[in-house]
């Protein structure tokens, strides 16, 4: 009798283990940084090869990306951040486990043309990334994953500085040391994107967007079912204003962003999600390919429509080395 007790507190303790777990995974794969594809769009665009990279198209829109004879734009990247953090598991304040954090990015795309439309120009885009993503602190490095992602974009440009996109991303985490998946996402989307000049030195930018997420997430059996894997599954808007100011050869970019997210799957059937994120970004270019950068963010979640606390905050600081070829 002794011995079976013994072995139910063992079992219960590795469940609970298990659950907490489980847990912290979900919370840091519904928070993690992923590469945006439209950020990415936006620096091709930089340095699109053209003898006359500011030209209009027959339209009078401005060409988002001018490309080369054969009409096929590709760009290949890299992309390592060293930065402190102070909630990497997007848990409650009591629960913070700050650490640095060592993350590396391969990235790779190309632009599949420039098709000239009535009033607007048109560009498909396709790309893809992996990422490292690595704890500092020892006993966070049962949580290091790599994360994968790949997108199709529609992108359409407007005479009058609009820009207007349709597409389907994918994201994946998988466990470092368990070669598990822990999380994927194929979440369609539709933005809006408007860039205007604020004076000679000043880019200003909004970015509007709606999607909706369809999620696979680690989850326990045994929940009755409500726990399931696609607890993560939501509907997503958000919007953002950012200021590009350029000073000599740094560019500072103060950029934020408010997000609402609506899950409608098991436990979190019902729960609403409010984000607020700020964030700041000075870059410098060392050449043409080669760009380091410093960042630092704030990050708070306020949630409600379920008895589980999702609220959280959090903030970063941190120093990247970016490169990038076009071909």
């Amino acid at each position: 009798m002794k011995h079976t007790i013994k072995y139910l507190i063992a079992a219960i303790s590795v469940f609970e283990a298990t659950a907490q777990n489980a847990e912290q995974i979900q919370a840091r794969s519904e928070t993690a940084d992923r590469p945006d594809p439209t950020a990415i769009v936006q620096e091709i665009s930089k340095g699109a090869e053209d003898v006359n990279p500011t030209a209009a198209s027959d339209t009078g829109a401005q060409r988002p990306v001018l490309l080369k004879k054969n009409g096929v734009s590709s760009f290949f990247g890299f992309d390592s951040k060293y930065f402190y953090r102070q909630n990497p598991l997007a848990t409650e304040s009591s629960q913070k486990q700050p650490t640095g954090m060592w993350t590396n990015t391969f990235f790779g795309g190309a632009g599949l043309g420039v098709y000239d439309a009535d009033y607007a120009v048109v560009t498909p885009y396709v790309g893809a990334s992996w990422t490292i993503n690595d704890y500092i602190e020892g006993k966070l490095g049962k949580f290091n994953y790599n994360s994968t992602s790949a997108y199709a974009l529609l992108l359409a440009q407007y005479e009058n500085g609009w820009s207007l996109r349709v597409g389907v991303n994918y994201a994946s985490d998988r466990s470092t040391d368990n070669d598990t998946e822990d999380y994927s996402d194929i979440s369609p989307s539709v933005g809006a994107l408007k860039a205007y000049s604020v004076n000679e030195n000043i880019l200003g930018i909004f970015d509007a967007a709606l999607s909706t997420h369809n999620t696979d997430s680690v989850f326990l059996p045994g929940l009755g079912g409500a726990d399931a894997p696609s607890k993560l599954d939501n509907t997503e808007a958000y919007a953002s204003y950012g200021l590009v100011y350029t000073m000599n050869q740094f560019v500072i970019s103060p950029k934020y962003k408010a997000i609402y997210k609506k899950y409608d799957s098991g436990l979190n059937d019902g729960r609403k999600d409010v984000i607020h994120n700020l964030t700041l970004k000075v870059e410098r270019e060392i050449s043409e390919s080669i760009k380091l950068t410093a960042f630092g963010g704030y990050t708070k979640r306020n949630s409600s429509g379920v008895n589980t606390s999702y609220d959280y905050s959090s903030y970063d600081a941190g120093v990247g080395l970016g490169l990038m070829s076009r071909f």
